[in-house]
């Protein structure tokens, strides 16, 4: 745990990669930019409104920003921030649960 300026509990990683997000409510694909991530959250910048507390899939393959182990989570969305308006979000997510990953 940390005791940071922004009152975080945990530093984030500064990351900066394509990911791949599932809707679960839908099962839809959308596309996404990772743009940090912490041991209880993630970031992600994408042009698909989406709502607080919506569940998603979160997947990046192995190599991608940096970080060497595949990562898979279930999220959820905690915070919106509307980046250019109309065009593109950014989405403030909770990790819920860490999920196996595919081969």
């Amino acid at each position: 745990m940390v005791d940071s300026e922004d009152k975080r509990g945990f530093r984030r990683m500064t990351v900066d990669s394509d990911i791949t997000v599932r809707l679960l409510s839908s099962n839809n694909m959308i596309t996404a930019r990772i743009k940090d991530l912490s041991a209880t959250g993630l970031q992600f910048h994408t042009s698909h409104e989406l709502m607080i507390g919506e569940e998603l899939d979160v997947n990046i393959e192995p190599g991608k920003a940096g970080i060497t182990l595949p990562f898979h989570a279930l999220v959820s969305v905690v915070h919106i921030e509307e980046i250019v308006p109309e065009v593109e979000y950014a989405i403030g997510c909770a990790i819920k649960e860490m999920l196996p990953i595919s081969e």
